[in-house]
């Protein structure tokens, strides 16, 4: 895998990213507490295939961590500075977990350049159809998080213990993210300012809410692709998919939990390639 690591400076934050792979590019927005390593499996099973762009987002790792622009519109500047750092005009977006609702953000104000849209494993804010349920109801911990000075000041010191709980618990086989990965998610966690930027992905959770309600006023049309574990966020991620999008794909992965990239890689990694394929994958 011949992984760059570069930087580039778009919409006043410096960013961290890696670029591998050559074809059509998929830009790669990852969740809290991972950065660009979460897709490093996806790339090395379709790197020969796609050219990926996959940026620590800011408050995350080698990235600036500014004390705002965590909305989803925010990030999404961002990553269209990112693209535009690179030339490249069109593109495939690829979530997981918290990156999703910047994601969706960067498909409706890039509807004439993203050729799809993969959200694998998130938690939807601010939409409203017939069984919706608002993920902070069902998830402890994004309450928590929201409030950001308390759980700094409960987890500073425990980023080890903490980080762990969550790769172990939240997975459905609980050895799915290995002791090395782990080990190098506390190591970014415990950068300067990590911890504190990091969370503002929670505390913008109000944000992301409005700015999503606002957004899918209008059907996204877009091409989606929405996969839920179904030991974690199961038929939620499909069914806000449906509800949003003219065109989704997806469904729930039997025997899987929050880390479906670990849990799951050949799967997933069928189901991208496939989706790809049939949405402009041939397009550069």
């Amino acid at each position: 895998m011949n992984l760059k690591h570069k930087r580039a400076e778009t919409n006043g934050v410096r960013l961290h990213y890696v670029t591998a792979g050559a074809g059509p590019t998929v830009l790669c927005l990852h969740g809290w507490p991972e950065t660009h390593r979460e897709y490093l499996g996806v790339i090395g099973r379709l790197g020969h295939k796609y050219r990926f762009v996959a940026p620590d987002l800011r408050g995350f790792a080698d990235s600036d961590k500014p004390f705002s622009g965590y909305e989803p519109k925010t990030i999404a500047a961002d990553m269209l500075g990112l693209l535009d750092a690179e030339k490249v005009e069109r593109f495939h977006i690829l979530s997981h977990d918290l990156g999703g609702p910047p994601a969706v953000a960067l498909a409706y104000l890039a509807a004439d350049r993203a050729l799809s849209l993969s959200t694998i494993e998130t938690p939807f804010f601010g939409l409203d159809y017939p069984g919706y349920v608002d993920p902070r109801v069902a998830y402890w911990h994004l309450a928590m998080h929201m409030n950001m000075d308390v759980t700094r000041f409960l987890i500073e010191g425990r980023e080890e213990q903490y980080l762990r709980h969550f790769f172990r618990d939240f997975a459905y086989d609980p050895t799915a993210v290995p002791e090395s990965e782990i080990q190098a998610y506390v190591l970014q966690m415990r950068q300067p300012g990590n911890l504190r930027a990091s969370l503002n992905l929670y505390g913008c959770i109000p944000q992301s809410a409005e700015q999503t309600r606002v957004l899918t006023a209008e059907k996204l049309t877009v091409p989606m692709m929405a996969w839920g574990g179904r030991s974690s966020f199961g038929a939620h991620c499909i069914d806000s998919a449906k509800a949003i999008a003219e065109n989704a794909h997806g469904g729930v992965i039997e025997e899987c939990g929050h880390w479906v990239f670990q849990e799951r890689t050949d799967f997933i990694c069928e189901e991208l390639d496939r989706f790809w394929a049939g949405h402009g994958g041939d397009r550069p």
